[in-house]
């Protein structure tokens, strides 16, 4: 089974079960951001390609386990630590406690509230606001 139909397979079921679960995909002009999986804290982790191997993580507060009337999230973005890493202040994961240098602010803005559906997010550097835009667009059957 190839890996697209694999893919339309999934997003088939989740959608005759009517509940989204932790595998959610969302293209973007980056490439896609994958629904990882949900904490205990009430974050949901996402993950987004970065320019080396490893995926960046965005670590959204509240939208853990919310399918429906999604509205505006704060969180955090990580990707790993480096020597010239952009931030003064290191802070670990809230997942695994990897300390990192590259991190900063994320506002994840619902567009459409119920799965599937797209949102927008705003990313900043370290503690300065948010003010970078990425567009995310849900990867249903009717998109591939």
């Amino acid at each position: 089974m190839t890996k697209r139909l694999f893919t339309s397979a999934v997003a088939l079921m989740l959608l005759a079960g009517g509940a989204a679960h932790a595998d959610e995909v969302w293209t973007t002009d980056i490439g896609d951001v994958v629904y990882e999986t949900d904490l205990d804290n009430g974050m949901a982790v996402l993950s987004y390609p970065t320019e080396g191997a490893v995926r960046g993580l965005a670590y959204v507060a509240g939208l853990a386990g919310e399918y429906t009337g999604r509205t505006a999230y704060d969180g955090i973005w990580m990707e790993p630590a480096t020597e010239e890493g952009i931030c003064d202040v290191e802070i670990a994961a809230p997942e695994t406690g990897e300390i990192s240098n590259n991190w900063g602010r994320v506002e994840v803005i619902f567009v459409d509230p119920d799965f599937p559906g797209s949102f927008i997010a705003l990313r900043g550097e370290c503690f300065e606001e948010p003010d970078a835009m990425l567009v995310a667009r849900p990867v249903t059957p009717d998109s591939e």
